[in-house]
């Protein structure tokens, strides 16, 4: 028996506590068949066995990731962040960079803004948004995106500068001038304008439970698994190889499932059907289809995740 790959001259953390620490690891078939001494997995070496030399570096199993976005994340990667920027001059720097590299007039989405980005400590309002970009529509979402805040030409765009009703747990915060504050609570509030932004809202509809209508053609199709390629490289390159994704929907599956059957799928996947509140039982069905397409070794469902309420910072979460 020879192996397909050993990896050699390694800090193996072996994760045994009986023999926490090993040289050298052997994979045939895609399992691990060995670890030991480098000297010991020498008669796995055979002809066509692929050798990798730790150099000494330490070598860890994969990681598991157990809240991923996969879709939605992947997108993200490319597209405006502001991840530690606090301040109207920090942030608007980067908003105007980023403008400037995707000129145009279209919505921009942006990602990663503070709760406490402006005036130390408060949350941003349109007129902060206005003032890094008054001429173009630009929503940005909190870190946890359960909030979003909005400039005014984007809460004109989604029709919502003089806010509306909705339903209990989603809220367009209103200010005293009678117009929306710019703070939008929860999906149904960020929805209206979120919805301008074609691409990145096909990668929206896997949060929100619903399937992309309609159906994309063949070639945005291929542009959407380029992006996700894109999001899997980055999971590689953290050391992820199993995820649990948090969000789902058909057209998540379908995608995976055309990158698994093209040797591209590189980590594991595990992708429920989410079901919102708004949702009548007969929702599941979707459930029960996607249970039952997907149930590879690299990609399956079997699972529903229920979103119920929001989160503390906006005060939308559910306090018992």
């Amino acid at each position: 028996m020879s192996a397909d790959l050993i990896i050699t001259n390694g800090n193996v953390l072996t994760m045994d506590a009986a023999r926490p620490r090993a040289e050298a690891i052997a994979i045939l078939a895609g399992r691990i068949v060995k670890v030991g001494r480098a000297r010991d997995l020498v008669a796995l070496k055979g002809r066509k066995t692929k050798i990798i030399d730790a150099g000494g570096k330490t070598v860890l199993p994969g990681f598991i990731e157990g809240h991923m976005h996969i879709v939605p994340g992947s997108f993200e990667l490319s597209m405006l962040n502001v991840e530690g920027l606090n301040g109207l001059e920090a942030i608007s720097t980067a908003v105007r960079r980023y403008a400037a590299a995707h000129p145009g007039g279209s919505l921009i989405v942006g990602n990663q803004l503070s709760y406490v980005a402006f005036d130390n400590g408060r949350a941003a309002t349109r007129h902060d948004l206005d003032a890094c970009l008054p001429d173009r529509p630009l929503i940005m979402y909190a870190p946890d995106h359960h909030t979003a805040w909005a400039n005014t030409k984007a809460l004109e765009l989604g029709g919502i500068l003089q806010g509306r009703n909705l339903t209990p747990g989603h809220e367009i915060v209103m200010g005293g001038d009678g117009l929306a504050t710019g703070e939008l609570r929860e999906p149904l509030a960020i929805e209206p304008v979120v919805a301008f932004a074609t691409d990145y809202g096909r990668a929206r509809a896997a949060l929100e439970g619903h399937e992309v209508d309609p159906h994309p053609d063949d070639a945005t199709f291929e542009a959407d698994l380029a992006v996700v390629r894109k999001g899997l490289a980055h999971l590689a390159q953290h050391g992820v190889t199993s995820f649990q994704n948090m969000d789902g929907n058909i057209y998540t599956m379908q995608l995976l499932h055309a990158l698994e059957q093209r040797g591209e799928l590189t980590a594991r996947a595990v992708v429920p059907f989410h079901f919102k509140p708004f949702m009548g039982l007969a929702a599941l069905e979707r459930a029960r289809l996607m249970t039952a397409a997907y149930k590879s070794e690299m990609l399956r469902s079997g699972a529903v995740k229920m979103f119920m309420d929001g989160v503390v910072d906006s005060g939308t979460a559910v306090m018992l």
